[in-house]
């Protein structure tokens, strides 16, 4: 009743209106003052429902374990969750700088609660850290980041994110052994293709300027210095970090000769007076030249002299690491092409010091072989969908070679299949708990229908 009265006032004032005035005037009654209008506060929006989690799952992961993950993101089970609570958890992974992509789907679960699943896509290069110039070493850092961060583990992703996180954690520490200390991260060189991450003084560390060598015969001081501009110039210069850039770039050159007990016995340095920045002065002793006695292959899964024939290691006489370390290289391709993806080979040499001689390993961790699961195709219409199905060269249940879905995917863009194309992207997803993969190919401005390819239709073979 309460609703309908302020209608009918509204009627009984506009029919007074209406009605002819008096013909006697009468002087007109004091009007009452009008309160002034209260205001009604707004009701406060309906909070989000939140009930008990359930179950938690985390797919996608390969790095890191689900429960490392959920203690990052901050969840647990049986905790409260809803969509406020599970935004919150997903910015967390992301801001930590260890994942790329971060989604979560939930469901009401029997029980009455949630069923959560987050899929997650790690960042897959990961860096050792060091420390240079600070007051604790690289061990009590790397211990404390175990201890703090449920997401490092010997190594970290080189994102701007996560240095600045692991940066404050080292300042946070060394301040705890009441020193003051600001701290800077950084991702440095230590040889083509090899990164880690430096911790310095914030204030930085003076840059290699000028390198040159003493005491070399087997190989000239210019060769020497080309071989380590690429990585030691401009960087910031510590000895041990500098020392690393010998053994990766100079030592080789040595190892190749047969000298494989090459030194540095001083390293002096001065500020450079040509530039801002330190000109390095090595002295090096090259050691006797070692002959070979034997390479042996340990660890090769299957047919081990198939593998050998893969590496195709030099015939030689003097024991040439560098050869030997190349055919390693060679062995580790050749098994990923075999399907084992995680595969790790390393080298190692046994010397003797009194007869020069020196036996030289090529060692295989082979890991499991992955098979193929599942191809799905997005972006393309049926006859294209169809025709890249004709040209993927592997049914499920075969060997998944490493790099074959992005060697793919490149040939269908080389070979110019589809007008107005775009990206094409390969996205391997290995199954949780087996060594299945699964390839998504994503097309980017495809039209439905492929142009008559300039190669005959087939399938498109591994890389060699």
């Amino acid at each position: 009743m309460e609703a309908v009265a302020p209608r009918i006032s509204l009627v009984l004032l506009l029919f007074a209106a209406a009605c002819p005035a008096q013909t006697t005037p009468r002087k007109p009654a004091a009007k009452p003052p009008v309160p002034a209008a209260e205001t009604v506060p707004a009701p406060a929006p309906a909070a989000l429902p939140t009930f008990l989690i359930d179950s938690i799952a985390v797919e996608g992961a390969r790095i890191h374990t689900p429960e490392d993950i959920l203690r990052a993101a901050g969840l647990k089970q049986g905790e409260k969750g809803g969509s406020a609570i599970f935004d919150a958890a997903r910015d967390r992974l992301l801001a930590s700088g260890y994942f790329e992509t971060v989604a979560y789907r939930y469901k009401a679960s029997p029980k009455g609660g949630f069923e959560v699943a987050f899929e997650v896509q790690e960042f897959a290069g990961l860096f050792p850290v060091r420390l240079e110039a600070l007051p604790v070493t690289t061990d009590e850092a790397v211990a404390m980041l175990k201890s703090k961060d449920p997401l490092y583990a010997a190594a970290m992703p080189g994102t701007e994110a996560a240095v600045k996180r692991a940066a404050a954690l080292i300042e946070d520490y060394i301040r705890s052994k009441h020193q003051l200390a600001s701290v800077a991260g950084s991702v440095v060189t230590v040889a083509p293709g090899k990164y880690e991450i430096q911790f310095t003084p914030g204030r930085g560390l003076p840059a290699v300027a000028e390198v040159n060598f003493e005491g070399s015969r087997l190989i000239s001081a210019t060769d020497l210095r080309n071989a380590i501009a690429d990585v030691a110039f401009g960087q910031p210069y510590t000895e041990s970090g500098f020392r690393a850039f010998l053994e990766s770039q100079v030592a080789p050159l040595y190892e190749a000769k047969g000298h494989l007990r090459v030194t540095y016995p001083r390293i002096a340095t001065e500020p450079s007076s040509r530039v801002t920045g330190l000109d390095v002065k090595v002295a090096i002793d090259e050691g006797p030249e070692y002959k070979l006695t034997r390479v042996a292959l340990a660890g090769a899964p299957g047919d081990s002299a198939r593998v050998l024939r893969a590496a195709k290691i030099p015939e030689m006489t003097v024991a040439d690491f560098a050869a030997v370390r190349e055919a390693a290289t060679r062995v580790s391709d050749y098994l990923r092409s075999r399907g084992y993806i995680d595969v790790r080979v390393t080298t190692e040499k046994r010397l003797d010091d009194e007869k020069l001689t020196a036996e030289l390993f090529i060692v295989v961790e082979p890991g499991p072989v992955y098979t193929f699961g599942v191809l799905h195709v997005n972006g393309l219409g049926l006859d294209g969908e169809a025709a890249i199905r004709k040209m993927w060269g592997l049914a499920a249940g075969d060997v998944f070679p490493a790099d074959y879905a992005t060697y793919f995917a490149s040939k269908v863009k080389e070979e110019s299949m589809f007008d107005n194309l775009g990206d094409v992207l390969a996205v391997k997803q290995i199954r949780k708990g087996t060594q299945i993969v699964d390839v998504t190919i994503d097309f980017k401005g495809a039209p439905s229908k492929p142009l008559a390819p300039r190669r005959p239709q087939g399938a498109i073979d591994g890389p060699h």
